[in-house]
């Protein structure tokens, strides 16, 4: 009796000593499994970045601000990824160059608990809003000017702000369970700037073109598409993100800050929709809406209306590209940089002895001005700056950060090089003191704009080469 009691006890100790390893391996495949899935949350925030009305701290086609007809807004995402944090945001501003553009980023690096590598800042490029450009400031007013310090105060200002509102959004993130790409046709917004000529020279397409002859040629080389990425917790759209490569000016040079057509869009949109809309000019350099505008506001109201028609349809688009977070690896979420070495400019207008004497107080204030934005990136170039590309990657979603006025043949080569199941987003205008930068062509070209205003030589292979190596898998 004892025997068989003992024995009794004995197959029970041995079931509940198997029940127990097998519960021990079902735990440990458990977590295993959630070891080796991604993980990935998401907040948003705004910062309002409106300078004040009379003598702006800015420079640009804004060195005074007479009235204020849209509110300017810096709109961003903090995504984190495991450890890792990354921050986009783009922002109603012409431009950010030089280091104004590293202050900014720096303050937005150190409020995500990221590094500065892992923050893209992106101007949208409005021409009615301001350019942040401390070096040109220095050379145009001198160290220790009222101009310079109120430029730098402006700029620590919207830095401070941005911090306190990205700080503020860590304690919202929302977990990201489901990321979708989208996309839609935009009709009648986008041409190219450069029109070639019967005798072989370029005519020039600016925003307001009143020639007939150019402003009725062909539409020319554009990408017509416009990319929307929308992240998702459940069925709550989280927020929305749109690309999309034109100049987004229709008529400015009154003072008046104003976001403009692409703005107005996007805060049409979020009105209807109620979710966050952040909105991103591609690669625009030598896009503009010259063929559809003639400068007035029932022109803007119909290159809005196109913009915002075409959000409408991408956001309701059969999906490309649908990921579903939860079957992605932590390595299927990544961000790289990589560099791009521009080379200073000497030629021509960009000779350094000619930008100093242009500096001289007795010339016009626009040509000084231009003379000090020429000389500071140049300088800044000959000190060893070296520029930077960044690429998010999620899953078989890439969105590629890109500096300066990049013209719409490195978004179009970034499709080609992207893996055939890919869905590529570009944004323009990242830092922004180099300005126009295209294929080699321009600087043999005869007429033509851009050329005027890119302070870089012949670029063309090493941004390619950038864009490739952040592309490749």
């Amino acid at each position: 009796m004892r025997r068989g009691l003992i024995l009794q006890q004995s197959i029970t100790i041995s079931r509940f000593i198997c029940s127990l390893r097998y519960s021990l391996v079902i735990l440990i495949a458990a977590t295993d499994c959630l070891a080796v899935g991604a993980e990935l949350r998401l907040a948003s925030f705004r910062v309002d970045v409106t300078p004040s009305i009379g003598d702006g701290p800015c420079v640009g086609c804004m060195p005074k601000v007479g009235s204020i007809e849209h509110p300017l807004e810096m709109r961003g995402v903090v995504l984190r990824s495991g450890n890792d944090r990354y921050v986009i945001a783009a922002i109603d501003f012409c431009g950010i160059c030089n280091a104004s553009d590293e202050v900014l980023r720096d303050a937005m690096a150190k409020a995500a608990g990221t590094t500065r590598e892992r923050v893209a800042l992106q101007s949208l490029h409005q021409h009615s809003a301001p350019i942040l450009d401390e070096d040109a400031v220095r050379i145009l007013h001198g160290e220790g000017s009222p101009e310079l310090a109120k430029h730098i105060q402006f700029t620590h200002e919207i830095a401070q702000r941005t911090a306190i509102a990205i700080q503020s959004s860590l304690s919202e993130m929302k977990t990201v369970t489901r990321v979708v790409g989208t996309t839609a046709i935009v009709e009648q917004v986008a041409s190219n700037r450069r029109v070639p000529q019967p005798d072989g020279s370029i005519a020039v397409r600016a925003s307001v073109t009143r020639e007939p002859d150019v402003r009725d040629a062909p539409e020319g080389l554009v990408d017509p598409w416009l990319r929307t990425v929308s992240f998702f917790c459940g069925d709550q759209t989280l927020v929305q993100l749109h690309y999309y490569a034109t100049h987004p000016q229709t008529f400015y040079g009154d003072a008046r800050i104003s976001w403009d057509c692409v703005g107005m869009a996007r805060q049409q949109l979020e009105n209807e929709s109620g979710v966050p809309q952040i909105y991103f000019t591609g690669c625009g350099g030598n896009i503009t809406v010259g063929k559809y505008n003639d400068g007035t506001r029932l022109a803007r109201g119909q290159l809005t209306s196109r913009l915002h028609d075409a959000m409408v349809r991408s956001s309701a688009a059969k999906p490309e590209v649908a990921l579903d977070v939860a079957n992605l690896k932590p390595s299927d979420v990544s961000w790289a940089s990589t560099p791009i070495r521009f080379t200073a400019r000497e030629d021509g207008a960009f000779n350094p002895g000619l930008l100093q004497s242009q500096l001289a107080p007795e010339q016009a204030f626009s040509t000084r001005l231009t003379a000090a934005m020429f000389s500071g990136f140049g300088q800044r170039l000959r000190d060893g700056y070296i520029a930077q590309a960044s690429r998010l990657r999620i899953g078989e979603l890439e969105i590629l950060h890109l500096p300066g006025e990049p013209f719409v043949e490195f978004q179009l080569y970034a499709q080609e090089q992207a893996a055939k199941s890919s869905f590529v987003c570009v944004a323009g205008y990242g830092e922004c003191g180099v300005w126009y930068y295209g294929p080699d062509r321009i600087f043999t070209d005869r007429g033509g704009y851009e050329q005027t205003w890119s302070l870089t030589g012949p670029c063309e292979a090493e941004v390619k080469s950038a864009i490739k190596a952040l592309l490749t898998r």
